[in-house]
């Protein structure tokens, strides 16, 4: 059975594939990673040389000290390749030419976030080899790794969903880009201040705290899928709330917050779809 890749996937990752800038934007994500990293493992080494702490929870702390990093520019890295993967098809005006192929408006919507997430993915991959010093270090398991692994796919997609319909609804790359970057730091940001807020409020109040539902949008949230012990914060911030109880009894906080992202993120292409559609309402179909 022959298997069906998407045109646009294969035609941009072939020119990406024969452009320099791709492997200097590689060798600078590793250098800046492998830097950090090795800026950490020195400072810890001297911990190591007094005594204060043994080879596993050096290893353990770099993985942590790596994955936090690696976790902040993937996050940021993304808006900068999906926030204009439709509006640089309007700049240089070949986007009228892409909506009269045989492509539907989501293969387009779908080739579109692939191709333009297809060095993010080559960055991970590409990265997996400095974590060979904390194997060789100890306190990490490869489970672990690959659970890692797994919240950068799920970072770099869902959230890059959101930035492609934000594409579609602009003409022009500068202010979607602008605006994706700001919708980045409120999904990390402004959810924190709002929740830090209303907890503030009600202790003040001394009414009990609420669900803090803001967080769910928050890509944080996903990292109790790797480090359990998150969940302890999330049910301080919650007045007991959590761990949930009744429908939701045994539903985990990073499984609830994945969810409703990837059906927003879902729902979010799916616009982005009918933003493409050269039939929908608004246009004539000739």
């Amino acid at each position: 059975m022959k298997v069906r890749v998407n045109p646009i996937l294969t035609n941009e990752s072939r020119l990406k594939m024969r452009n320099w800038r791709t492997f200097a934007l590689i060798a600078i994500y590793l250098v800046i990673l492998g830097g950090l990293g090795t800026m950490f493992f020195a400072t810890a080494y001297w911990s190591l040389q007094y005594g204060g702490v043994d080879l596993s929870e050096v290893g353990r702390n770099l993985f942590i000290f790596l994955s936090i990093i690696q976790f902040l520019m993937i996050y940021f890295i993304v808006p900068g390749f999906t926030s204009n993967s439709i509006t640089a098809e309007k700049e240089r005006q070949t986007f009228d030419l892409l909506v009269c192929t045989q492509l539907t408006p989501m293969n387009i919507i779908s080739g579109k976030l692939f191709s333009a997430l297809n060095n993010v993915v080559l960055l991970i991959f590409a990265s997996l080899p400095v974590y060979g010093l904390v194997f060789l270090l100890g306190g990490v398991t490869v489970g672990e790794l690959v659970k890692l692994v797994l919240i950068y796919l799920y970072t770099a997609f869902v959230y890059g969903g959101y930035y492609t319909f934000l594409s579609s609804k602009f003409k022009k790359s500068q202010p979607a880009v602008i605006v994706s970057y700001v919708l980045a730091l409120m999904f990390l940001g402004l959810t924190v201040i709002i929740t830090t807020i209303i907890a503030g409020l009600t202790q003040v109040r001394n009414l009990p705290l609420p669900f803090p539902y803001f967080l769910l949008l928050n890509p944080g949230s996903i990292a109790e899928f790797l480090y359990p012990e998150v969940g302890e914060v999330f049910k301080a911030i919650s007045g007991g709330k959590y761990p949930f109880t009744g429908i939701l009894q045994g539903v985990k906080f990073w499984a609830l917050s994945g969810s409703i992202n990837i059906i927003l993120s879902g729902l979010a292409l799916y616009w982005a779809s009918k933003e493409v559609n050269p039939l929908k309402k608004g246009k004539r179909s000739g």
